[in-house]
């Protein structure tokens, strides 16, 4: 039985990544909670994205630097963390397009078609993340990719349910849209940063049984 893994040689490479993932991750956090902290002196939050209003534009790129509290930056740190780390960490080719793409068509996406609020956060962003790997790690045969990716979601299980509507205070709508994004942007790159795979076999090293014919 052959079961197809990272070749040796391609998963030095992507560790060798990793480092410099880390330190994205670490910048952008960085500057959503300074952001954040400038925003205790400063009106921020009203620069959120406004569906179909022509100044809420501005929110397609300012909604994830912008959070209602505490409570609601602490909720998206560690996980947007994780998502970046994964994202330039595994496919460091492609992670600054999907990061542009993802934030662009999220964006665009809730400003269409979500209810007439002020939506913050980055959030939506993360969905967009969480969903890519997910998806490209079963279309490229990438498990380390749906490894991590259901690990994020294993460590906060309530992921699953914030694409549906009812919560208060919540904006399913960035998340779905996010969600969908991930899955667009994981089939519109099928065909780049594509992990070098080698086949393993499970009966690979295993002596000929001694009833075999010599």
């Amino acid at each position: 039985m052959k079961i197809p893994h990272l070749d040796p040689n391609y998963l030095d490479q992507r560790k060798a990544a990793w480092p410099q993932a880390f330190r994205i991750a670490a910048v952008m956090l960085l500057v959503i909670w300074l952001l954040f902290l400038l925003a205790r002196v400063l009106p921020l939050t009203q620069f959120g994205l406004k569906p179909r209003v022509f100044e809420g534009l501005i929110g397609v790129f300012t909604m994830p630097f912008i959070h209602s509290g505490w409570p609601h930056l602490i909720d998206n740190t560690l996980p947007m963390f994780l998502a970046m780390v994964g994202l330039f960490g595994n496919y460091p080719k492609l992670a600054k397009k999907v990061m542009w793409r993802g934030l662009l068509i999220t964006g665009l996406l809730v400003w269409f078609f979500a209810r007439p609020l002020n939506h913050i956060g980055s959030s939506g962003l993360f969905y967009a993340l969480l969903s890519f790997l997910f998806f490209s790690g079963f279309i490229k045969k990438d498990m380390q990719s749906v490894g991590l990716s259901l690990l994020i979601a294993f460590l906060y299980g309530s992921l699953v349910w914030g694409v549906l509507p009812g919560q208060p205070g919540i904006s399913w709508e960035s998340h779905l849209a996010g969600f969908l994004t991930g899955i667009y942007l994981a089939f519109d790159t099928r065909h780049e940063d594509v992990p070098v795979l080698k086949d393993w076999k499970l009966d690979e090293g295993i002596d000929p049984s001694p009833f075999d014919d010599e």
